[in-house]
């Protein structure tokens, strides 16, 4: 019989709100680092390894010296942790000295990424033995079932009532919430006291973080407007110029006439009558006024998130808000995937919308893409695609990304041109275009069109489509030979991130280099090392190691899992910064439903094998690309299976590990877990995906379970 102390919580109770603080925690830091690094998820691999580190450490120090009073206050103290992270993260800026308008590079903020991660990580990994070990002999899967139940409660939380409230107001609404039911028994007038304070300082606190980071950032002008939405989080200063920042990187300015508004009438006179145009990100940039000039009929505006031309509305002033409301122009509500596929008959489609430093912004620079483009253009279209570098340097990663860009277009369409300046236009067009980049012949275009004469005149032509710089352009544009970027392989996000990680350091632009020619090979032998320890282990005697090395495949596995049916989220739907909590809540809940199912199963250890075998068949499926072309709720089942999977797994884990002793087995399987886990988001999550891609990725974990399941094998 376990003695319980009245005067605390239930272990079961303080593991089941601990479940509820650790995804809350986890979900604010995950956004706030997407949101520091300009939306990549890069920032999943990175965070989850430094967040499962920290849980694989905490549990190790907790097996030795945790106790059941202190793990009853851990709950409130990681989301407290969290909260003073997310400080951290938005004063990273002036903490390692952020230009305005640059986001960090990774190099220079991992060790400041730590510090904001791991504590709050930490504390959660330490609670987790001792509570396992004060609910009783099954206490391993009773903990693991626990706390998946309550990451499944806290995730719905945050995502359909928390985030929209701002990060640090979540936070603070959690640790009321928390404090309520951990304190109540013991310290009522305690709880209420403390519900009532973060109740009442949540909304004041999120709007002064908010202009603090805004000031850390070292940006010029007063912070007038920001807001966070579905997808990402929005600032904007005081004008005019209005200067826009997406996820912390500068977007725009607005107006910007000596910049923006010759470039866009330029691509309009690519074509000789662009009577229907949609123009993807053309909001953002200011270029809709220059655009609506021409002789339009139509001009569909469409941005990545639709949310933000209602806000651009109010933030641009009375100028743009008369162009969004001229006769020609249409706003679509849906994001540009949804909208060109619905689209037919268009004179011209243009691509303004950034580089693809992200999977959701990598939705509209795939081959995939291109070809709903090109279903959608007319026979005489022509689709323009803006790249983010200069012509006058185009070696390391800025030429791989300008290469890729044009061998993905190459396999749609026949004629792909360059067009020389700060950003490179490449225009790519069907054999039915009347595509011209002569000087003489654009000059006529312009000519025949009295309004936007006034605004370009003839000589800058010249100047835009300069005849030496293009020439030496398109001698690189003939010779680009580079692989296609396409869903399942997003090699442009990695191009994205490492051109701008580059600028900072350039030393970074050469390993990169590297990294394009090596990383396959060496992801290969590095699956085929942990699969040769895999199978040394197996053919041990040494129960505690063949334990502990299933254990770290387990937690390997399951991240991987949970990486990849995230990354094919965000590239079909591209909303996971919305829904980041419902998503792991799904995956928590398969665990908790697989540990409440390995609890009772007599003996779990024996049933290792073919709870492997199952993980095998599930990466199969991933490397076979369902997740990608079926509905989404095949999506949210995979989810749940593989957290099932991980569930069910843990109570085995720890049986092995611990034989008699249920904390020993607890906090040592955990921390193998976590370690793996976090070993693997640091490999898949920043090198595996954009490198070699999902497919190889989810056959690398395959070809891992596989050789695991000699090493789970029950003997006598």
């Amino acid at each position: 019989m376990v003695a319980v102390n009245t005067t605390i919580p239930k272990p079961a109770t303080t593991t089941f709100l601990l479940g509820v603080s650790m995804v809350i925690a986890q979900s604010v830091l995950l956004r706030e680092a997407m949101a520091a690094m300009g939306g990549s998820e890069m920032a999943w691999g990175l965070v989850m390894a430094l967040w499962l580190a920290g849980m694989g450490i905490g549990a190790r120090v907790g097996v030795l010296h945790g106790t059941t009073r202190v793990a009853t206050h851990l709950p409130l103290f990681a989301l407290a942790l969290a909260a003073a992270g997310t400080v951290l993260l938005r004063a990273a800026p002036a903490v390692v000295d952020v230009s305005p308008g640059e986001t960090m590079t990774t190099l220079h903020a991992v060790w400041l990424w730590a510090a904001a991660v791991v504590p709050a990580a930490a504390s959660g990994g330490f609670a987790f033995p001792t509570l396992a070990g004060a609910i009783g002999p099954t206490g391993a899967g009773r903990a693991y079932a626990l706390e998946a139940t309550g990451a499944l409660l806290g995730g719905t939380a945050f995502s359909f009532a928390l985030a929209p409230l701002g990060t640090v107001a979540t936070l603070l609404i959690a640790i009321a919430a928390v404090a309520g039911l951990s304190l109540w028994r013991v310290h009522p007038l305690l709880a209420v006291g403390l519900a009532v304070a973060c109740g009442a300082a949540a909304i004041p606190i999120d709007e002064g973080l908010a202009r603090a980071g805004w000031r850390w950032a070292g940006r010029t002008g007063e912070l007038a407007a920001w807001a966070e939405t579905r997808l990402q989080r929005f600032e904007a200063s005081a004008g005019p110029p209005t200067a826009l920042y997406t996820d912390g990187r500068f977007v725009a300015s607005y107006p910007d006439p000596y910049s923006t508004v010759p470039q866009a009438h330029l691509i309009m006179l690519l074509h000789p009558e662009p009577r229907r145009v949609l123009a993807v990100g053309c909001a953002a940039d200011g270029s809709l006024e220059a655009l609506i000039r021409h002789p339009v009929e139509e001009l569909l505006v469409v941005e990545n998130d639709p949310e933000l031309p209602p806000l651009l509305r109010r933030w641009y002033g009375s100028d743009f808000h008369a162009t969004l409301g001229d006769p020609a122009v249409r706003t679509s509500r849906l994001d540009p995937v949804r909208t060109v596929a619905g689209e037919r008959d268009l004179d011209l489609i243009i691509l303004a919308d950034g580089d693809p430093v992200s999977l959701r912004a990598n939705r509209t620079r795939t081959a995939e893409f291109y070809r709903r483009c090109r279903s959608s253009l007319n026979d005489a279209g022509i689709l323009v695609v803006r790249v983010g570098v200069s012509d006058t340097y185009l070696g390391g990663v800025a030429g791989e990304l300008l290469a890729g860009t044009v061998a993905t277009l190459r396999e749609i369409f026949p004629v792909v041109a360059a067009v020389p300046g700060e950003h490179v236009t490449v225009v790519a067009a069907g054999p039915g275009a009347r595509l011209t980049l002569e000087i003489d012949a654009l000059a006529r275009r312009l000519r025949d069109r009295p309004g936007p004469s006034t605004e370009l005149p003839l000589e800058m032509i010249a100047l835009l489509v300069d005849p030496t710089r293009r020439a030496s352009l398109e001698d690189f544009v003939g010779a680009a030979d580079a692989d296609a970027n396409t869903i399942t392989h997003p090699r442009a996000v990695a191009m994205a991130v490492g051109l701008h990680e580059a600028r900072s350091l350039p030393v970074l632009a050469r390993a990169l280099a590297d990294l394009q020619d090596r990383g396959p090979r060496f992801l290969l032998w590095l699956v085929v090392g942990l699969a040769a320890i895999l199978l040394a282990t197996a053919a041990s005697n040494h129960r505690r190691a063949r334990a502990l090395a299933a254990a770290g495949l387990v937690g390997a596995a399951s991240m991987g899992w949970w990486l990849l049916l995230l990354a094919t989220w965000q590239a079909t739907r591209g909303s996971v910064y919305a829904e980041i909590g419902a998503l792991t809540g799904l995956f928590m809940a398969g665990v908790a439903v697989g540990g409440w199912i390995g609890v009772r199963a007599t003996r779990p250890a024996r049933w290792l094998p073919w709870i492997l075998g199952g993980g095998v068949g599930l990466s199969v499926l991933l490397a076979a690309g369902v997740g990608l072309w079926a509905p989404v709720p095949v999506v949210q089942i995979l989810l749940v299976v593989g957290g099932c999977l991980t569930g069910l797994a843990f109570p085995g884990l720890g049986e092995l590990a611990g034989g008699s002793s249920v904390r020993r087995g607890a906090g040592l399987a955990f921390a193998a877990d976590e370690i793996g886990a976090a070993l693997a988001a640091l490999t898949i999550g920043t090198v595996a995906i954009p490198w070699v891609g999902m497919t190889a990725t989810a056959l690398g974990l395959a070809v891992l379970g596989l050789a695991a399941i000699p090493a789970v094998a029950v003997r006598g």
